[in-house]
């Protein structure tokens, strides 16, 4: 199966290594790009790029096309719904970068077209596909830890003048929101799919504190109540004093730790040379109740690795019919509830109450 692939939105910064990914795929033909900015665009095209298409199509011709079945979404959050809606009515199936849209509020017209249309969408929550979380993922299910009392998280990374202030990331009327929309969101996502725990309420303080002329958060503290009764709390900011200018290019302190009645389970996510570290009291693991796990994950060009592009190619799969199991698909709903909880964190730090989800999808 060979497939021409959309992409709309060069200048995203996300977009080289998204394209790259299409790049490496055996199973797209040749990618037919777009942009609103033909510097950009044009600068695309001097470039080695064997499997670019050619030419300087419109975002309406591609949407015209029959041949080109999928489209890689890439707008600024405040257009983005916009654009999946054009695609979706012209029954393009759809991978975007989260958080989507720049409010929840804006994502019900775009899932409401995406259903209507019959058509798939993906969203970049590719940690989904990271074989660590899926394995961290095995030991709750297991009974590893026993019940889960707590879920501690960390997404820290370089500070906002390594990351252009002026950049519309940090513009509230365009991201929507600041570090817990742009990075925060990976980690409540990763969080409620290791657990496969919803989160019930949420409390909030965010701050903006890097002396940067930006009006989104750039420092956040959430504890998250959990469905089944753990807490879960998530520290975000851009608070790193030392690192490299870019969005691709900068430092990050992550890790993520669950603790129940029978065991622990520690991981930092960017740091590769640090193990896996479980402990467990439970009668399975009586003979080695602490071990570590060291993995190699297979490295690529991709972006997020090998697992990022087995995550786009079973969006592919998923999409044209080969497999229908394939994933990462869904009608929109999981996307919904992560920029909820964070619209809920924004509502808990302005209001000092906690505030509750059911309540607040019903409000």
């Amino acid at each position: 199966m060979k497939v021409k692939v959309g992409f709309l939105g060069v200048a995203h910064p996300h977009a080289r290594p998204h394209f790259r990914t299409l790049e490496l795929l055996d199973e797209v033909s040749d990618i037919v790009a777009w942009d609103e900015d033909n510097t950009v665009l044009e600068r695309l095209r001097s470039e080695d790029h064997p499997k670019l298409e050619p030419g300087r199509p419109t975002f309406d011709r591609i949407m015209e096309r029959e041949d080109i079945p999928i489209v890689v979404s890439l707008a600024t959050n405040d257009r983005n719904p916009e654009w999946v809606i054009r695609a979706a009515k012209a029954g393009k199936h759809v991978l975007t970068e989260k958080p989507v849209a720049a409010s929840s509020a804006d994502m019900a017209p775009m899932l409401d077209a995406v259903r209507g249309a019959g058509v798939r969408l993906g969203v970049y929550y590719t940690w989904r596909s990271h074989p660590i979380v899926n394995e961290l993922r095995a030991l709750i299910d297991a009974g590893v830890i026993g019940k889960l009392l707590s879920v501690e998280g960390r997404m820290v990374t370089s500070q906002v003048r390594f990351r252009d202030p002026a950049h519309w990331l940090f513009n509230r009327r365009i991201a929507g929101g600041g570090i817990l929309s742009w990075l925060g969101c990976h980690w409540i996502d990763a969080i409620r799919y290791i657990t496969r725990d919803e989160v019930a309420s949420v409390t909030a303080i965010v701050d903006t504190l890097n002396e940067q002329p930006i009006d989104v958060e750039d420092t956040a503290g959430v504890v998250m109540r959990m469905g089944g009764g753990a807490i879960a709390t998530l520290h975000a900011g851009y608070l790193l004093p030392i690192s490299q200018a870019g969005y691709l290019s900068g430092s990050y302190d992550t890790y993520l730790g669950f603790r129940g009645l029978e065991g622990n389970i520690t991981w930092y996510p960017t740091e590769d040379d640090r193990p896996v570290v479980v402990e467990s009291t439970s009668e399975a693991w009586n003979a080695t109740p602490r071990r570590e796990l060291k993995y190699v994950v297979a490295e690529s060009e991709a972006y997020g690795g090998r697992y990022g592009q087995d995550f786009v190619g079973r969006f592919i799969a998923s999409a044209m019919g080969v497999d229908q199991s394939a994933g990462p698909c869904d009608d929109g709903e999981n996307a919904l509830r992560v920029l909820q909880i964070i619209e809920a964190a924004y509502r808990s730090s302005e209001t000092g109450h906690m505030v509750s989800l059911e309540q607040d999808r019903e409000g």
